[in-house]
């Protein structure tokens, strides 16, 4: 078993809009962001037929340049076959209505990940913010928070172009042949509900969009559209359904660079959820909020983006430490939510 992360391309990486070989006839795209996170790892795949995207990035002025600049120069007038997206977080499928107007190629997801795409994008109603801002309410933020969050409203839509209104589905049965290669899929949830990785046995290579991430942990967060949800045990679960993984498997993630060393990588992974619910139990020794709780779990200072991902991350523990029996819920007289040990 590797002792330590192996990343096989060392510190190469590609240019922003620009592409690099990682294995034969995948090649690796890196697109900017406007977040502390400052890019995302895309893949096109190439195919006697064509090409076939994974990912799609941001809809943003950048990415739509880079996408422009590769439909011009390297896939020309070859067909697009598909577009995959993993999950339906903006970084990752912001551009596929776009990329589909353009290509005319298919979207394939998982149906969980699309509908939760298409009820975001199309959602501009008033009960989605207020319902919104009601949840980070009873964690304990305060009014300018709040405030803020509903000048915002559903950032989703303005972070996507629109979603496509059909899709293909990939299900467990789902295989894909693109290159020679053999795709099948592995389903976990816990960073998005339904997350799609696809693994190619021949070549012993996955491509794990955000579920297995080499260096910063995904985000494990419960939102408001589903106030009572256990992420971190979804994500757990998946983890434990891929220990044992062939430890020579080249990970192709949604971020940093491509790596060897899987179960290395998941036993760091779970052994910082673990370090985070000692602590989360540890800052329940008096009945506190969501939000007293979050700050001593982030000891920096937070903007509003992410401050909605910490207080997500710190809620998924407590959720876990609730099921386990460890954490009690009260409500406070002005409904806050007040988080203490169990007797």
């Amino acid at each position: 078993m590797f002792q330590e992360l192996n990343y096989v391309m060392g510190d190469r990486r590609p240019e922003d809009g620009t592409l690099l070989e990682v294995a034969p006839g995948i090649y690796w795209l890196r697109l900017p962001l406007p977040f502390a996170l400052n890019h995302v790892n895309l893949y096109l795949l190439e195919d006697d037929a064509g090409w076939v995207i994974v990912d799609c990035g941001l809809n943003s002025e950048n990415c739509r340049a880079a996408w422009s600049r590769i439909l011009a120069d390297v896939i020309g007038s070859d067909p697009v076959q598909a577009i995959i997206g993993t999950h339906f977080h903006p970084d990752h499928v912001g551009l596929a209505g776009w990329l589909q107007e353009r290509t005319g190629a298919p979207l394939w997801m998982s149906r969980t990940e699309w509908l939760n795409a298409r009820a975001y994008y199309l959602d501009t109603s008033d009960d989605f913010v207020e319902q919104m801002v009601g949840f980070y309410g009873r964690l304990g933020l305060g009014g300018e928070v709040s405030g803020e969050m509903r000048a915002i409203g559903n950032e989703y839509r303005k972070l996507v172009s629109p979603i496509p209104p059909a899709f293909n589905r990939i299900g467990p049965d789902t295989r894909l042949t693109i290159g020679g290669r053999v795709w099948r899929p592995y389903f976990g949830a816990g960073h998005s509900p339904d997350h799609v990785c696809l693994y190619s046995e021949t070549d012993n290579l996955m491509l794990g969009g955000d579920l297995l991430l080499p260096r910063i942990t995904p985000i494990i967060a419960v939102w408001w559209t589903e106030p009572d949800a256990n992420p971190l045990q979804d994500f757990l679960s998946f983890l434990g359904r891929m220990e044992g993984s062939e430890d020579e498997m080249l990970v192709l993630p949604g971020h940093d660079g491509p790596y060897r060393g899987v179960n290395f990588r998941i036993g760091a992974l779970k052994s910082h959820h673990e370090e985070r619910l000692d602590e989360t139990i540890s800052a329940c020794e008096r009945p506190a909020s969501a939000a007293v709780i979050m700050k001593s779990l982030f000891d920096r200072e937070l903007d509003l983006h992410q401050t909605r991902f910490a207080i997500g991350e710190t809620l998924a523990h407590l959720h876990l430490l609730m099921r386990d029996g460890e954490i009690r819920r009260d409500e406070a007289e002005d409904g806050t939510y007040l988080y203490g040990r169990a007797a």
